[in-house]
């Protein structure tokens, strides 16, 4: 029997700033671990707007590289206060390139615009897993993925990122 080939495709804002609206941070190391450990993925892609005048974000992303993360970057775009980077276009476009690469797509993100491409996936035979925040999933999405939908909360003993310089737990 062939091997299942599965990737992960991360909308990072999505999952980001879900666990921080939960109060929690994320470990990127602990959810690389984790993803290969609970679904044997062969690649997991990131994408992330980046600040290039941001040194800290500079050194977060070649960390991430360091973990095993395939990143998919864009250069923020600013709107008075407000930031973009429009990742959305970027995960879409690699999971219908990469169609004919893998059997099985873990994607962690909530977001309403992504339930055509799920729509479009599912009626091609590719598995589909969604992670994302109850708070930040769109109830298409939900529909769509069904029992294949991960509570992303239910991840935080796992993948929660413990500041130990300052204090935090182990």
């Amino acid at each position: 029997m062939k091997k299942e080939i599965i990737y992960a495709f991360i909308d990072a804002s999505n999952i980001i700033y879900g666990a921080r609206s939960e109060g929690w941070f994320i470990d990127q190391k602990k959810l690389f671990i984790y993803l290969k450990n609970k679904f044997k993925i062969s690649k997991a892609f990131f994408y992330y707007g980046k600040d290039s005048n941001d040194p800290k974000k500079i050194a977060f992303l070649n960390k991430l590289e360091t973990f095993g993360y395939i990143l998919r970057v864009k250069e923020i775009k600013r709107f008075g206060k407000r930031m973009k980077a429009n990742c959305d276009v970027d995960l879409t476009m690699d999971m219908l390139i990469k169609i004919m690469e893998y059997d099985k797509a873990i994607v962690l993100t909530g977001d309403g615009d992504f339930a055509p491409l799920f729509i479009y996936l599912i009626k091609n035979k590719k598995q589909i897993v969604i992670i994302s925040s109850p708070k930040r999933t769109a109830k298409e999405i939900r529909i769509i993925a069904g029992e294949n939908h991960i509570d992303f909360g239910s991840l935080r003993y796992f993948i929660e990122f413990f500041d130990h310089k300052k204090g935090g737990r182990p």
